[in-house]
């Protein structure tokens, strides 16, 4: 069996075990909440390799290598310094994030602001996520025809089904198990090329000391791109996006509890380090080997080439498996973080927001396969990995850095100052881009030299959308009126104080409905949060022996519990209502529909006060049912 045919019946393998993993992971799915976040039950370990997984693909190892070869080490503000830096400063803002029960960032910037800005981040996340992914499928097919000569078309449509099968199986659970495999994969690959790169350079009779010191003063320049300036204006250009990307935000919200995702983003970190720094020791071996390679794509294949001359067929079979599994590990995250927006905030909050969880989870699945398929048919069309990375990582960094990170910690921040930022820097980013690429047609620095002497035009002109983006988001947000404070109360504790003092309730624990309520509440611990879940089937009230008929009609039944009971809001749409009685916004009440005659109640508190949590539940049921019997229906609260 030759190495190609060797690689397809491996790859036949993996993918069945991928499959098996999503099937596994399907099991039990009740909820977008499970679909989309894995039931918030991710641990630190998982938190940490899906992390490094997902920001660590085969397009990254080859980019990683080829920038270190071409241009030195200063390459490492382009990609690897932002790679670790990123997830390092999210770590940071891990806390103020976990606390808001979000599942996508729209929907954290609607709970924030207003609903006016959910819609246009949630399309500007699902194209920068599209765009992520494409890196994903331009990197498997480089490999695929480097190492077997696989037409691009092929190698596309194999990853693209294989990751659309077992991701709309499984969610996002299905992706946090895959990661791990994966990203086992990758870093075993990237270990054992630098070991095998240094062993060949010893052998042509230069140790890695001494190819060190060959290299030159320019390879060593840690400033070589543009200087200290030159270094400033990637790090610009690239952090904001990279610390306002989706998934690992979600990655926050799916962990058990924020020391989880806190530790896991730092072991993402590290671990990102170690693979980086084998790929800086295969690059210095590999100089001593080849000559200087012409650009990056050049550099990219000559660690491919390296691979393919060094390591019989069955191994290059091996090696070619680990890529595989570094591609599918970013571009499953990427679908299901941009498929996440188009879902949850596009199509249930304006489309469907009475729709049952049974037709989103269908929904969800459909869309993971269409945002994969988007992303493939691209991935036809490019070639360089790094120029749809910066594409997609300046247009986020323009669009909503500001207002995310401005909302976690700024109070003024408005929705009007919000909705301007993401406006006005992401279409001026996408202006400039589109001006350079199909006006242009040249780097945009050459359309006015002097401006770009200052490194105002690099990477896309992105200063000057990011500049943009800031004025208007501080401007506009002062010019304006202050934010409700009860948008402000999950963000900033002391508004939570005072909005809801402490939080005190008083339920009837002598009433017999408090025990039969309570007991059927499912609760299960997770770390530091308990998980409480109520369902409660609603039917008709009976009158004279005989059942009245009745239907659940949600948007009436919303309208009117909110009328009547003061402590329940639509901060997110009809899809979702919270009762709000305390600052912990994710330990309030939520209300979501079920089924077409079932409601369900969940919250996440800590620990320490799970009775009191269940109390809250009971006096939501309470409101609930008085609310329903108005409508000729009643809730009971069904068995476990």
């Amino acid at each position: 069996m030759d190495s190609y045919h060797l690689f397809l019946l491996l790859l036949g393998l993996y993918i069945a075990v991928l499959i098996g993993i999503g099937l596994r992971s399907s099991r039990g799915q009740r909820s977008v909440v499970d679909f989309w976040l894995a039931g918030r039950e991710i641990g630190t370990a998982n938190v940490g390799l899906s992390a490094a997984a997902s920001w660590l693909t085969a397009s990254a190892l080859l980019l990683a290598t080829g920038l270190f070869l071409s241009i030195g080490i200063g390459s490492i503000w382009v990609w690897v310094f932002p790679n670790v830096a990123g997830l390092l400063i999210i770590a940071l803002i891990a806390k103020r994030v976990k606390k808001i029960p979000a599942m996508t960032q729209p929907e954290l910037l609607e709970i924030r602001y207003h609903p006016i800005v959910r819609a246009p981040v949630a399309i500007a996340i699902a194209v920068t996520m599209i765009l992520f992914a494409v890196t994903d499928f331009i990197g498997f097919k480089l490999v695929l025809s480097a190492f077997f000569g696989v037409p691009p078309h092929y190698a596309v449509m194999i990853m693209a089904v294989a990751v659309s099968i077992y991701v709309s199986l499984g969610g996002f659970r299905a992706v946090v198990w895959t990661d791990a495999l994966q990203f086992t994969f990758l870093a075993g690959v990237a270990v054992a090329v630098a070991i095998l790169a240094t062993k060949a350079s010893i052998d042509g009779g230069a140790t890695l000391a001494a190819a060190s010191a060959s290299l030159g003063a320019d390879w060593w320049n840690l400033f070589i791109l543009g200087g200290l300036t030159g270094a400033l204006v990637l790090q610009l250009a690239l952090l904001p996006g990279w610390v306002a990307e989706q998934d690992p935000w979600q990655k926050i919200w799916a962990a058990r509890d924020d020391g989880s995702a806190r530790r896991g983003l730092v072991l993402g970190a590290v671990l990102l380090a170690v693979v980086y720094l084998a790929c800086l020791v295969t690059a210095v071996a590999l100089r001593t080997i080849y000559p200087i390679p012409g650009g990056e794509i050049e550099a990219e294949i000559l660690y491919l080439s390296f691979i393919q001359e060094s390591l019989p067929g069955a191994a290059v079979a091996v090696v070619a498996i680990g890529f595989a599994a570094a591609s599918m590990s970013c571009a499953d995250t990427f679908a299901t973080s941009g498929a996440s927006c188009i879902s949850r905030d596009i199509v249930q909050r304006h489309m469907r927001p009475q729709a049952t969880m049974k037709e989103m989870l269908v929904i969800n699945r459909v869309l993971v396969i269409v945002m994969i398929a988007i992303a493939a048919a691209v991935a036809l069309r490019v070639d360089s990995i790094v120029e749809a990375v910066i594409i997609a990582t300046v247009i986020g960094t323009t669009s909503y850095f500001f207002p995310i990170i401005g909302g976690l910690f700024w109070k003024r921040a408005t929705r009007w100052g919000a909705l301007a930022a993401v406006i006005v820097g992401g279409g001026t980013q996408i202006g400039l881009i589109s001006y350079e690429k199909l006006i242009l047609k040249a780097p945009l620095e050459t359309a006015a030299p002097k401006i770009a002497s200052y490194g105002l035009l690099a990477e896309h002109g992105v200063l000057i959308g990011l500049s943009l983006s800031a004025l208007v988001f501080v401007g506009i947000s002062l010019a304006t009126a202050r934010p409700e404070a009860v948008r402000l109360a999950p963000f900033f504790d002391e508004v939570g104080r005072e909005v809801y003092g402490e939080g005190h309730i008083a339920a009837d624990r002598t009433d017999p409905e408090w025990r039969r309520v309570t007991s059927r509440i499912e609760e299960k611990i997770s770390g530091d949060r308990a998980h409480l879940h109520l369902r409660l089937d609603v039917g008709p009230l009976l009158a004279d022996g005989g059942k009245i008929e009745g239907e659940l009609h949600w948007n009436e039944f919303l309208e009117r519990l909110e009328r009547e009971h003061p402590a329940w809001f639509e901060l997110t749409g009809k899809d979702t209502l919270y009762r709000l009685t305390q600052a912990d916004m994710l330990a309030s009440v939520k209300m979501v529909r079920g089924d077409r005659l079932q409601i369900w109640l969940s919250a996440e508190p800590n620990v320490d006060l799970v009775e009191r949590q269940k109390d809250e539940i009971y006096i939501s049921w309470l409101e609930i049912e008085e609310t329903l019997l108005g409508l000729g229906l009643s809730a009971r609260a069904a068995s476990r």
